[in-house]
């Protein structure tokens, strides 16, 4: 236990002292008694935390970003600007690119993504195989359809897009500029730009 908070009047006054810090520096809190906000996190102007939104510590978020509601941010992300997590999306030691979002139901742990991207609602990072964690790594302007598995280590190229329910099974990676499909993936279209 923290010897310098001994009560939950502390706890909350604590708790409060961080999110009054961020409302003051220009972020928007929009229900501050259902959000928990870590007191090292740092987040950039103009950005909205929504409803029931969970940031854990050593969490950087950057100007113009969307969080929530029902978003869980772990310790080791990092947010660019303009970065849109919706609703029951966890991310975890993961750095996302400007202008990419994860708007519905996703996990994303231990991955790198580009700016551009939209992953798709129920996109699952599958990053644990039972002994390591592993890394992805989703390159600008990707298109990660609706309830893709992406089982790590794997990489997907810039411009790749993949299908709906796709599983690119690891070490697979997804060239550039190409389509993939099925279970496991397969390329069903290259060279599309």
């Amino acid at each position: 236990m923290n010897p310098k908070i001994n009560s939950i009047t502390q706890c909350e006054e604590a708790r409060f002292r961080t999110l009054n810090r961020l409302i003051s520096s220009g972020v928007s809190i929009v229900d501050p008694h259902t959000t928990y906000i870590g007191k090292d996190v740092q987040i950039g102007r103009n950005t909205i935390i929504y409803p029931l939104t969970v940031i854990g510590d050593n969490v950087r978020i950057g100007r113009n970003c969307e969080i929530g509601p029902f978003s869980r941010l772990r310790s080791g992300t990092r947010l660019k600007d303009n970065v849109h997590i919706g609703n029951f999306v966890e991310v975890v030691r993961s750095q996302i690119g400007k202008d990419s979002k994860a708007k519905h139901l996703t996990y994303l742990g231990d991955v790198k993504i580009g700016e551009r991207v939209n992953v798709g609602a129920g996109t699952i990072v599958a990053n644990y195989d039972g002994r390591h964690k592993n890394k992805t790594k989703i390159a600008n302007d990707a298109f990660i359809g609706s309830g893709t598995i992406l089982v790590a280590p794997v990489k997907v190229g810039r411009q790749a897009v993949t299908g709906a329910g796709a599983v690119v099974t690891k070490n697979r990676n997804v060239p550039a500029n190409t389509v993939v499909v099925g279970i496991p993936a397969r390329v069903l279209k290259k060279g599309l730009f």
